[in-house]
């Protein structure tokens, strides 16, 4: 059964359903926004508005989302931006874990990692590790939550 509409002519890469069921968070890779659907009444909301956001909380591109075991966190691989990023559920708030923001292919802590078009990732049971298919290097890359390393 359809859950909810989303917009017309956008398109959506990923999703990723939080622990309970209630909700399901899309990677908007077109207008590069994250978006919430309540699974029950198929309420679409924007939790992160890149064209609202400072600069340092804007997408480019959204082409993989996970959600953490708790489903405090939502983690998202930037395309455009060549990062990964955190985005609290509660508040919407983005920071980075890793990518320098330049094309490249570095492991390192933090933004002195470099990655070229990461395009999903997957999060580890316990909820410490990201595995990020990084498409341009042709490796799948581990991140870890707590340092960005």
């Amino acid at each position: 059964r359809r859950v909810a509409a989303l917009p017309e002519g956008e398109v959506f890469n990923r999703n990723a359903a939080s622990p309970d069921g209630s909700a399901v968070f899309v990677a908007d890779y077109s207008s590069h926004d994250i978006r919430r659907v309540e699974v029950a009444t198929g309420e679409v909301t924007t939790l992160v508005d890149s064209l609202d956001a400072d600069e340092a909380a804007q997408f480019d591109g959204p082409a993989g989302i996970a959600i953490s075991p708790d489903g405090s966190a939502l983690f998202v691989a930037d395309f455009g931006n060549y990062k990964i990023r955190r985005v609290e559920v509660a508040t919407g708030a983005v920071t980075t874990i890793a990518g320098s923001g330049e094309v490249g292919d570095a492991d390192g802590v933090g933004n002195a990692a470099e990655f070229t078009e990461p395009v999903g990732l997957a999060i580890s049971a316990d909820g410490s590790a990201l595995f990020v298919a990084d498409s341009c290097n042709h490796k799948i890359r581990r991140v870890e939550v707590a340092t960005g390393e």
